[in-house]
């Protein structure tokens, strides 16, 4: 028994040698035009598999990005479900202490009704319900980067009482899709009135209108806390406290941090929780990413087939003289499985160059400027190893097929055609 065993073994050796030196042959004195040829097809199915899961995996981290720098940051405190206000002062003024935590910007929130009047004759009114949130500035410009998305006009400062900043959906005129709901098209030195859910009504000059690739922060209007505590006649309160970590992922160890410093019953969320639409898009671009991957694998796995059932269709003859011979069918099937799974590595080698040396750097110095944000790939270790996997499995099917189809004939009928 333990012959057989050892017998076996030697066998089998000696059939992957075989295959392996049919396999070498057949490359090394096969067309070298057509062999350069099927390696850029490789490579380039190789690149199209990396790619197109990059540049989605970069429209979700663009969509990502926007919800945290300018709606939610990392984590959003909202008060408790009985209260309208987060009260704690201690608790809040402890948030900055914890490391880890970049800073944290405390917002009133007011529904409101913003009214523009072109012609100060009360004929041709435009107006809408926006959200206005008012900004401690020295906190909020280190959360969010709405400070950073001025287009016309210049950001608020602390002591600002009359003036407000808003979104271009509010402005209209500035590129938005929404102009048909927005102010139809005001500008920085315009006047505008709000009413606040409280009653009050109050005049503000437009100080500055913003874009932040961000469609529901861009429908959003700004003024500083001290001006919105005046209005609602509330002091040192919040609606809720957004919050700005320097570990992205890591949102619920900082929220159970938070918990400790005696925010017991208020509604902490991540911004994950919160991201609604946002959120299904991701998940529709992650899906069309799986979709147009799997496309890319069974373009890749045809294509092997095709090179490797050609290659099989000139070589019947020499096929069916080593079958005569004796060699094993599984030898030679395993030969042009090998080719296959050659063609396969080259490729990845190469197109791993092209993508880290030539293509990645080629979007970081010039990202696709999309209506979700300033695009670029993400380029990570398990689209690669993904990539890889696919690859070679596709070339190990797309090899195997026609070979094992190419050796079922009789040694006859394949010498003799």
């Amino acid at each position: 028994m333990l012959y057989n065993i050892a017998y076996n073994k030697q066998l089998i050796t000696m059939n992957i040698k075989a295959s392996f030196f049919l396999a070498r042959t057949t490359i090394a004195r096969g067309n070298k035009g057509t062999l350069a040829m099927t390696i850029l097809i490789m490579t380039l199915a190789y690149v199209n598999l990396i790619f197109i899961s990059s540049v989605f995996g970069g429209i979700v981290e663009a969509i990502n990005e926007q919800s945290i720098n300018n709606l939610y940051g990392n984590i959003v405190i909202a008060p408790a479900d009985d209260e309208v206000y987060i009260e704690n002062k201690y608790a809040i003024n402890s948030i900055d202490t914890i490391p880890g935590i970049i800073a944290s910007s405390a917002h009133y929130v007011n529904n409101t009704v913003i009214s523009y009047d072109a012609n100060n004759d009360g004929r041709d009114v435009q107006q809408g319900k926006w959200i206005i949130k008012s900004v401690n500035v020295e906190d909020e410009i280190k959360v969010t980067q709405i400070s950073q998305s001025i287009i016309e006009g210049e950001y608020l400062e602390d002591s600002d009482k009359d003036e407000i900043i808003i979104g271009k959906e509010i402005a209209g005129g500035h590129g938005g899709d929404l102009d048909h709901l927005s102010l139809g098209g005001v500008y920085v030195g315009d006047k505008i009135d709000v009413q606040f859910n409280n009653g009050i009504k109050r005049t503000y000059t437009i100080k500055g209108i913003f874009s932040t690739k961000n469609s529901q922060a861009d429908q959003m209007a700004f003024i500083t806390t001290k001006e919105m505590e005046s209005v609602i006649g509330v002091h040192n309160l919040a609606s809720e406290i957004i919050i700005k970590i320097d570990e992205l992922g890591q949102e619920d160890k900082y929220i159970e941090q938070i918990r400790q410093t005696g925010l017991r019953n208020e509604d902490i969320k991540t911004w994950k929780e919160l991201t609604g639409f946002t959120s299904s898009a991701s998940k529709s671009f992650t899906m069309i990413s799986v979709i147009l991957g799997i496309i890319g694998t069974i373009v890749a796995g045809v294509t092997i087939f095709i090179i490797i059932f050609v290659s099989i269709v000139n070589k019947r003859k020499q096929i069916g003289i080593l079958k005569a011979i004796g060699m094993e069918k599984s030898t030679i099937i395993f030969s042009f499985v090998m080719q296959a799974i050659f063609y396969a590595i080259i490729g990845i080698i190469f197109g791993i160059a092209i993508i880290l040396f030539a293509v990645r750097p080629f979007f970081i110095d010039n990202p696709l400027d999309f209506p979700v944000g300033w695009v670029s790939l993400k380029i990570t270790f398990d689209i690669i190893r993904i990539s890889n996997i696919s690859l070679i499995i596709a070339a190990l099917i797309g090899g195997f097929i026609p070979a094992f189809r190419g050796t079922k004939e009789s040694i006859l009928d394949t010498i003799w055609g």
